[in-house]
Order: C-alpha cells, then sequence, then structure tokens
C-alpha cells in the first residue's frame, strides 16, 4: 500500500476512475507525517488489483504504480502478489521488475526460492553470481501458474 493521501484511488483526492471504498490513513493535506501510516503495511489494496488487471494491456497509470504494489507485497510476504506483478508485467517491464528486487530488496529472495525450487533451480539468498542464470530464475517467475488465479482468489474488494 501506499499513503492513501497520495493514492491515486482515495476517494476524495485520487484522479484515477475507481475510487478506494476503504482508506487505511486520516484524511490530511499532506503524506502522513507521524502515526499510522497505509504504506508501512503490507496488505493488499485496490491499488495493487488495479495494478494486476491493467498491467499487461499497457496501462499507464498501472505501469507508475507496480513499483509501489511490488514494495508492498515485498512487505507483507505476500508471496502470490509478487509472481502475479510479474506474471501481469509485459515482457519489457520484467526486467525492471527484477532488477528493482535486486536493488532494493536483496534480502527477499527467500520469498521465492519455493518457486525456485520447484522449478529444479537451487534456492537463491543473494544476486551475486546470479548474471549466468538469471533468465532461467525470471522464467520461473514466469511459468508459475497458480499466483495470479490465488492471488485473484484470496481477494475481494
Amino acid at each position: 500500500m501506499m499513503c492513501c493521501n497520495e493514492c491515486p484511488f482515495n476517494p476524495i483526492t485520487g484522479c484515477a476512475e475507481e475510487r478506494c471504498r476503504r482508506p487505511v490513513c486520516r484524511q490530511a493535506e499532506t503524506r502522513c507525517k507521524s502515526g499510522f501510516c497505509a504504506s508501512e503495511l503490507g496488505g493488499r489494496c485496490l491499488l495493487d488489483f488495479y495494478v494486476i488487471r491493467k498491467l499487461y494491456h499497457g496501462d499507464k497509470l498501472a505501469e507508475k504504480l507496480v513499483f509501489a504494489s511490488l514494495k508492498s507485497a515485498i512487505l507483507g510476504r505476500d508471496r502470490a502478489l509478487v509472481l502475479a506483478i510479474f506474471q501481469s508485467a509485459r515482457e519489457n517491464l520484467q526486467p525492471l521488475l527484477w532488477r528493482w528486487l535486486e536493488v532494493y530488496e536483496p534480502r527477499s529472495l527467500w520469498l521465492l526460492n519455493p518457486v525456485f525450487s520447484s522449478a529444479g533451480l537451487r534456492p537463491l539468498d543473494t544476486f551475486n553470481d546470479l548474471e549466468p542464470r538469471r533468465a532461467k530464475y525470471l522464467n520461473a517467475i514466469m511459468h508459475n501458474p497458480c499466483s495470479i488465479r490465488q492471488v485473484k482468489a484470496t481477494c475481494s474488494l
């Protein structure tokens, strides 16, 4: 989740056609400065579902929000959402998502290790020395059959 006060789906200040029915943050003129903020949660929200539904179709807003959604998925340790984001992304965006993981969340690889193991690959604990096998690991993510279906089945907004 991103801060509800910055989210394009905010029911009052948002710019997107769809509107969130359950904002978490209190209404404020700027981002939550103290106390509770949705950006510190790892739960799913309308933003995540929008990204998954629209990303493959090249929706500009979904492409803009995809990294916020990926950060939320990592923060919430939501393997199904991470996989759904990768599978919803077009081929040109997938390496950028992978690179984002390398740069900002390298210790989060354990979340994807069950997927790698089921594809016959060794579990990863670091991105070091991955270069010759990077395509195999990305392919394992892309061909995991249940992630999008699992996200849709466990989500209700």
